[in-house]
């Protein structure tokens, strides 16, 4: 390991360290209101440069969008401290950012609240974006959003989808073929950028997390909206790890005649899931990330690694603190809130 990626992994496991436990949580639980939480959350580790210009009466929405600008902020900033321009895997979450908006603005363009994506709108993307970010919220039809998109690989995957109409594809479809672009690139830059142990890691790694999108798709498609396996099948991604598709369309087809969620947790991921944990699958899924990643960043000598696990553990810390924000405004018990925490 070189001295660079070494300066990289040590801190990086420096902010792991400061990411917020059970006490903290518990503190801030026992708040009264949203502008109190985030008073709290000031005094903890670097919360207070992302929120320092806020005071009491910050809005919920106000104080999600900080969460993922310090998230982001995190990420860049490793990214850059990295050694050199070792490889372009590094750019995973912008790109992971950038597909985001995309989705976003093509669902509530699509269902006409545009209102809705404009709230949503991370000033901190304006300008590193590889598109046009403020002209993607002004546009109204699909091929409008196409047209923001010109000049960069999105337009070329989203391009097929247009019928030259104002009508919007499926949303099920944008996200695939997005989703399908991240992951294609995110190899194949492995594939470029790394070698031997490193590169093994990180892909199988990325691999984890393709099986884990093919879960949650599978049990989105068939379990809610009740698609044949064939349709799921075609929407899910071509690469895998421990959940191929052989395993996938006996799943599915099971499906047909019984709930979906008990059958794809006997998968190897959720096998230490505890009752409480498998009521959803998002909480199943977070509980088994959660687990994952903190063995990794804590056990990994490789810093691309070590760099997403942190990213994935950072967003599983943004989602309990909404979990708390979500809890406080609508009065539940601080006990029944504590449980629905990723610890």
């Amino acid at each position: 390991m070189s001295a660079g990626s070494a300066a990289v992994i040590a801190k990086a496991r420096a902010k792991y360290g400061g990411l917020l436990g059970l006490d903290e949580y518990k503190t801030l639980i026992s708040k009264a209101n949203v502008g109190e939480i985030v008073a709290q959350l000031k005094t903890y580790g670097d919360f207070c440069e992302d929120f320092s210009a806020v005071d009491n009466t910050v809005r919920r929405s106000q104080a999600e969008r900080l969460m993922e600008k310090r998230l982001f902020r995190i990420y860049d900033e490793l990214r850059k401290f990295c050694p050199g321009s070792k490889n372009k895997f590094y750019d995973f979450l912008l790109i992971q950012e950038e597909i985001k908006q995309i989705i976003n603005a093509a669902m509530y363009i699509g269902a006409g609240v545009y209102d809705l994506f404009i709230p949503g709108f991370p000033g901190y993307l304006t300008n590193i974006c590889s598109y046009d970010i403020r002209a993607l919220s002004k546009a109204r039809t699909f091929d409008e959003i196409l047209d923001v998109l010109k000049g960069t690989p999105y337009y070329d995957v989203l391009a097929p989808l247009s019928d030259g109409t104002k009508a919007f594809p499926p949303i099920v479809s944008v996200d695939y073929e997005l989703t399908k672009y991240l992951y294609t690139t995110l190899f194949s830059r492995i594939k470029k950028d790394m070698s031997g142990s490193e590169r093994t890691e990180v892909e199988k790694c990325i691999r984890r997390r393709c099986d884990i999108y093919n879960i949650k798709i599978c049990y989105r498609l068939k379990g809610l909206f009740k698609m044949s396996t064939e349709d799921v099948v075609a929407h899910t991604l071509p690469f895998c790890d421990r959940f191929d598709k052989k395993t996938m369309e006996q799943i599915l087809t099971k499906a047909d005649n019984e709930p979906i969620l008990p059958l794809l947790l006997k998968l190897p991921y959720f096998k230490d899931i505890t009752e409480e944990q498998a009521t959803d699958i998002e909480t199943a899924v977070y509980t088994s990330n959660k687990r994952y990643y903190d063995a990794k960043l804590a056990l990994s000598q490789c810093d691309s690694t070590v760099i997403y696990s942190l990213t994935e553990l950072l967003q599983i810390e943004n989602r309990n603190l909404t979990t708390v924000i979500e809890g406080v405004r609508y009065s539940l018990e601080p006990s029944q809130i504590e449980k629905m925490l990723i610890l």
